[in-house]
């Protein structure tokens, strides 16, 4: 499994309405799309806790590269590009990746980063990401986890999906409202 998410900054003027416009229009069209395990419409308002910038930023699970592969090189990801500007696109091998039949019900997200240092045993780490995210998926709050890591920097990044928004928010964690989730196909 595979993560994958870009983030586009848009200007502190930026009517954020029109995101969610966006999303209630089109996001539709990644259900059920093959490879995918779910798509969650982030986006961010500015001056909102965990929100340094309006921005919309949605993230992927996806199942294979070759789902990945595809969408890319489709017609969806063209199309945002052409009204955004081709962003630059993260991913990551999944060490972890749970989520409830209920996910799609999710509101909030919250994604965490994490240097890997070289002295860092990533056996060890593995196994406590794996420990993080069964611990997480107790809460009732928490209706998908993902922990994945990008060996190009050596970087962690975790999610949770969730249906409200946490009281507490590290200061290294981004806070994001979800304007819908799209379960994926086989």
């Amino acid at each position: 499994m595979l993560t994958m998410q870009y983030r586009i900054a848009l200007p502190a003027d930026y009517p954020m309405s029109a995101i969610e416009t966006r999303i209630a229009e089109r996001g539709h069209l990644t259900d059920g799309l093959p490879g995918l395990a779910f798509k969650a419409y982030l986006y961010a308002i500015k001056g909102e806790a965990g929100a340094v910038s309006n921005a919309y930023a949605p993230f992927y699970l996806w199942r294979a590269a070759e789902g990945m592969r595809d969408f890319l090189s489709g017609p969806g990801f063209a199309a945002l590009s052409e009204s955004f500007g081709r962003p630059v696109v993260q991913s990551a091998l999944v060490w972890l990746a749970k989520w409830k039949d209920d996910a799609a019900q999710a509101r909030h997200a919250v994604i965490e980063r994490l240097p890997l240092p070289a002295e860092t045993s990533l056996a060890a780490r593995r196994a406590a990401e794996a420990d993080w995210g069964q611990t997480q998926l107790l809460d009732s709050n928490t209706l998908a986890a993902a922990s994945a890591f990008d060996p190009s920097m050596w970087l962690l990044t975790r999610i949770l999906l969730l249906r409200e928004a946490p009281r507490d928010l590290a200061a290294a964690c981004e806070l994001y409202r979800v304007g819908r989730v799209s379960m994926g196909g086989d």
